[in-house]
């Protein structure tokens, strides 16, 4: 039988019983569509009718607000911004969520959501947690340069703004518009003040404000510990002991021989040999340059005078700081243990035990130690 034939035996039915069950299908579609259509437009008007004064819901999207400083700055113009950006639908509502909780706004910045409610964004804006923080760490011992570095990497300042708020100094020293102690002159080399800050963006987050608040935390501490007074009773000035402490700062970091390095330092001077400290010397180039002396310092360079900050040959001080001492530095600046030590070496630099002598040949022992250090730790030519 021929294929033509086989399919006119098929029975009209089954295929008309397809059709219908195929439209059927479809209108059934269009129908729950049409529903779901109308739902989604009934949900819609429903939230727009809930929404119509204020928000609901936990936000949207994330957004950082700015609360600039300075007077006039009310919860009624914070809330008229809020407005402009989208972060809540009535400024009236918020002020008032915002007034029971805070007389008025915290400058600096937040973080906020769009599509908030009026009370939760007041709270938002009240909770120290949604303040956006840079925590600003300068260790002890730090160089005005490394500072630089610091502010760079974990402030996001540039080094033309640095350079800039150097140059508007020096151009103007008798301005202080760091807020320098006194003493420092106009230049900030030890007078701003390692610690760490909490900076708010952008209220203090340029350099000349973050140098104000650390020049003023070195005039707090001095004042705390009668950096003047103390200076006079050993017979100094006031910079010259910040000079000594940056030294010390240099030398030694464990508070138990801050003292001693003191004393060492003092003893020098009223015998007028020169200092012949390595970390002074190392500064010299450094601020000659602007690059780290990290070669071995030989017999020649030691005897050549016409290296900066040669204190090897020098005698006295040199004329400024050459890190910013800590308060431990400063104290024991001020308050030099009693001995004639004369010399002093870091005898074991993975704990910095360090050793006095107060004669040439006690220095040699000392040394000879701290070279069978190096030996015995990896360093079989010496560790300088």
């Amino acid at each position: 039988m021929a294929d033509r034939d086989r399919i006119s035996w098929i029975s009209p039915e089954p295929v008309r019983r397809a059709k219908s069950a195929v439209a059927v299908a479809l209108s059934l579609v269009i129908l729950l569509g049409g529903m779901g259509f109308a739902s989604w437009k009934g949900y819609s008007f429903y939230m727009d009718l809930m929404q119509h004064d204020d928000y609901i819901g936990d936000g949207d999207q994330p957004i950082q607000i700015v609360i600039p400083g300075g007077l006039g700055i009310g919860w009624a113009v914070v809330g008229d911004n809020l407005v402009a950006q989208d972060v809540i639908k009535d400024a009236s509502l918020f002020q008032t969520a915002a007034l029971a909780i805070a007389s008025g706004p915290t400058p600096g910045t937040w973080n906020l959501f769009t599509h908030l409610p009026a009370k939760t964004a007041a709270e938002m804006l009240t909770d120290p947690d949604n303040l956006v923080k840079i925590v600003l760490t300068v260790p002890e011992g730090k160089r005005l340069l490394d500072l630089y570095s610091i502010l760079i990497k974990d402030v996001g300042v540039t080094q033309d703004q640095i350079d800039q708020a150097m140059a508007a100094n020096e151009a103007d020293p008798d301005s202080n518009i760091f807020g320098l102690n006194g003493n420092a002159g106009g230049n900030p080399e030890g007078f701003l003040f390692p610690d760490t800050y909490i900076l708010n963006p952008p209220l203090n987050t340029d350099v000349i404000s973050i140098f104000r608040m650390m020049a003023a935390q070195f005039n707090t501490v001095a004042q705390n510990i009668d950096l003047e007074g103390g200076a006079e009773t050993i017979g100094m000035s006031p910079y010259d002991v910040v000079i000594i402490a940056s030294i010390i700062e240099a030398e030694v970091n464990l508070p138990e021989y801050q003292g001693k390095v003191a004393r060492a330092i003092y003893n020098r001077l009223a015998q007028g040999m020169p200092l012949g400290v390595e970390s002074v010397f190392r500064y010299g180039r450094l601020m000659t340059d602007g690059t780290p002396y990290d070669d071995p310092i030989t017999v020649s360079s030691q005897n050549d005078d016409s290296l900066p900050y040669n204190f090897y040959m020098k005698t006295g001080l040199p004329s400024t700081p050459i890190d910013s001492p800590g308060r431990d530095a400063l104290t024991a600046a001020l308050n030099p243990e009693d001995g004639d030590w004369l010399y002093w070496v870091t005898v074991n630099l993975n704990t910095g035990e360090t050793k006095f002598a107060d004669t040439v040949e006690g220095f040699n022992e000392l040394k000879e130690e701290f070279d069978q250090w190096c030996v015995n730790n990896g360093h079989p030519t010496g560790c300088s």
